[in-house]
């Protein structure tokens, strides 16, 4: 779980100065404060220069790494908490899923009031407001705390479905990585073998005593050892033969 948990919100970190500007320009024009992605860019680098796609890093940042971080750290844990239950079998797609689903709701519902206060920045991006004066806009909706959650269960259900389709995705992968692995592994020691039976001399049997016999009663000077015909011709066949 601590493993997941520092390599999530490091991958989080890197991640935020990437989406930030796009996000900055999608949640302006779902706000309606501009017409399109385009011309949401161009008025923000207008009014507010090329910083102005970057209001809201911060509240981005520290809502992505502690989401990123729970998400890999509760599913870690649910799959070991699943592998001391079945016994280590191997969990199904569908027990992906829901472990993922799960994973991807709580870290969704732990940082909702950071995706508050991110998307009042953004959507007054053109001001560059701080995260102090975006706190105080939430709270003037007069709904007390309330106001930070706002959204709270379309967002967990959102966050979820993604999740649960990413590990289910990301363990189908990882399963069949693996088994190529193995495949390509077994190869080579098969062939590893195969060299080293090479090596040490190995080959195929050679003919036994039997295919060969010594024939001992031939006349003086005629002696000499012939290759034995089985059943078709036997020794003394050979020296009838001779005799002649």
């Amino acid at each position: 779980g601590a493993i997941a948990f520092a390599a999530g919100a490091i991958a989080a970190a890197g991640g935020s100065f990437v989406k930030v500007p796009l996000a900055v320009c999608i949640r302006s024009v779902q706000a309606g404060v501009y017409p399109n992605v385009v011309n949401a860019s161009r008025s923000i680098v207008r009014a507010a220069g090329p910083r102005g796609l970057f209001v809201g890093f911060l509240p981005t940042f520290l809502e992505d790494v502690p989401d990123m971080a729970v998400k890999f750290s509760c599913y870690e844990t649910l799959r070991q908490l699943h592998r001391k239950i079945k016994k280590g079998k191997p969990s199904t797609a569908q027990e992906d899923l829901v472990l993922g689903g799960f994973s991807g709701s709580v870290a969704a519902a732990a940082t909702t009031p950071l995706d508050v206060i991110k998307t009042n920045m953004m959507c007054s991006a053109a001001t560059r407001p701080s995260v102090a004066q975006a706190c105080r806009q939430v709270w003037a909706q007069g709904l007390g705390p309330r106001a930070f959650f706002t959204g709270v269960g379309a967002r967990s259900l959102s966050n979820g479905v993604n999740t649960a389709v990413f590990f289910a995705f990301f363990e189908a992968i990882k399963v069949a990585m693996e088994r190529g692995e193995e495949k390509k592994r077994r190869r080579l020691q098969d062939a590893a073998a195969g060299g080293r039976g090479g090596d040490l001399g190995v080959s195929p049997a050679a003919p036994s005593s039997s295919a060969m016999m010594e024939v001992t009663d031939f006349p003086e000077g005629t002696q000499q050892r012939v290759p034995c015909l089985g059943a078709s011709m036997s020794q003394t066949a050979v020296n009838q033969h001779l005799g002649k």
